[in-house]
C-alpha cells in the first residue's frame, strides 16, 4: 500500500506485488530458525515483527511487476513503530491516508467474522480456547469509528481475501490490539526498469 500510495501521488499505476515467502526465507537465513519450527516461549515477544521490519528496509523484500522481468527488491523508506498508541493517534495517520498495520489475538472464530460483527476474542487464557488455536495476526488498518455504544474500533484488511467479513475486510475494536505493535509504513515507488536491463537483483531504495 506504501508503494501504491507513492506511485498515486505521482500519477502512475501501480501494480507491484511482493512476496511474502521471499521475507520469510530472509527471515531463516537471518535468525538461522524455521519459522514452523519456531518456539517463541524464549524469545522476545515481538522478535518476528522487528527482524523483519529491519530486513524490509536494510535489505528489501522481492516483488514482482509488469514494468520489469523477474523479481526486484523494493525497500521500505520508513517503518515508524508507535508505542503506546492511543486511538485518536493512529485514527489520524488513517486520516492521512498513512498505511498503517498492527496485530491482535484471535483464535478460529475470528475466520467466521461476519460483515456487521466487531471482533473480540472470547478467550483470556490458553485455558478458555478450549484446544482452539489462539495466536496473534498481522493486519492492514485503512478506517476507524465507533459502535452504537461509543466503543472505538479500526477497519482492516486482512489477507485471507474476500471471503472473509465483508469482502475480505473487517472490523476490531481498539481495545483488543496490541497497543506497542503498531507500525505507520513509508515506501518509495521504483522508477520503471529500462527495457532489456537486469533488474533481478537491482534494489528500490526510497529517498
Amino acid at each position: 500500500m506504501a508503494v501504491r500510495q507513492d506511485a498515486a501521488m505521482e500519477g502512475k499505476t501501480c501494480d507491484v506485488k511482493f512476496s511474502s515467502s521471499s521475507l520469510v526465507r530472509d527471515y531463516e537465513e537471518h535468525t538461522g530458525r524455521k519459522i514452523s519450527e519456531e518456539s517463541t516461549a524464549n524469545l522476545p515477544s515481538d522478535v518476528r515483527q522487528e527482524t523483519i521490519r529491519s530486513l524490509f528496509r536494510n535489505k528489501g523484500a522481492l516483488a514482482t511487476s509488469a514494468n520489469w522481468e523477474g523479481e526486484r527488491r523494493i525497500k521500505l523508506t520508513s517503518c515508524l513503530k508507535q508505542a503506546s498508541a492511543h486511538f485518536h493517534r493512529i485514527a489520524d495517520f488513517i486520516r492521512q491516508g498513512k498505511p498503517v498495520v498492527g496485530c491482535f489475538r484471535v483464535d478460529e472464530e475470528f475466520h467466521t467474522l461476519e460483515p456487521e460483527e466487531i471482533y473480540h476474542c472470547e478467550a483470556e487464557t490458553e485455558a478458555e480456547t478450549h484446544g482452539q488455536i489462539r495466536f496473534a495476526h498481522y493486519v492492514l488498518f485503512v478506517g476507524y469509528g465507533y459502535d452504537i455504544y461509543d466503543e472505538a474500533y479500526l477497519v482492516f484488511l486482512n489477507s485471507l481475501g474476500t471471503g472473509f467479513g465483508n469482502n475480505g475486510f473487517g472490523r476490531v475494536y481498539f481495545d483488543e490490539i496490541y497497543k506497542d505493535w503498531f507500525y505507520v509504513l513509508k515506501a518509495k515507488a521504483p522508477a520503471v526498469a529500462e527495457t532489456g536491463a537486469s533488474t533481478s537483483s537491482n534494489i528500490a531504495q526510497g529517498r
